[in-house]
């Protein structure tokens, strides 16, 4: 039987300098549904979130998709499913399909008929089930590309 990992027991297991850098899912409202930053936040959460939707929402009007920008020496990609946008920042050092397949083990993670259950989708995001699992994603993925950031 495998002992659960405590949050500190896994922070300490993250690299100093994390290839992902943060990973939020918003609703297309903005509103945060889920969010990990694994450096010192000078980006608020509650505006990145709102201007992620505002950007997926522009880029519709437009008639393209959003797939990433740049800002601060991070790349940010997007990929919207159903009512939501899974945003991942990471170091430019880190490919697009490195988070191309971040955001598809994210993606395969969810039980989107389970979601479709719930009054307010938001909510299946804050349960421990979806949390623990998606910390696991996260953590494997520090630790398999640690290599492409310089310490």
């Amino acid at each position: 039987m495998s002992k659960k990992k405590t949050n500190e027991e896994i922070n300490k297991e993250i690299p100093k300098k994390p290839p992902l850098l943060r990973f939020t899912i918003v609703d297309l409202s903005g509103l945060t549904v889920f969010h990990r930053s694994f450096v010192s936040e000078v980006l608020d959460e509650v505006l990145f979130s709102g201007f992620s939707a505002a950007m997926i929402a522009f880029s519709r009007e437009l008639g393209s998709r959003l797939f990433s920008i740049r800002m601060e020496g991070v790349n940010y990609f997007f990929q919207t499913k159903g009512d939501f946008i899974f945003v991942v920042g990471m170091y430019t050092r880190v490919h697009a399909n490195s988070a191309r397949r971040f955001l598809r083990l994210i993606d395969e993670l969810i039980k989107w008929e389970e979601l479709d259950g719930y009054l307010n989708k938001a909510i299946y995001f804050q349960t421990e089930n979806f949390q623990e699992e998606a910390e696991q994603i996260i953590l494997e993925f520090q630790i398999r590309f640690k290599h492409l950031i310089r310490t």
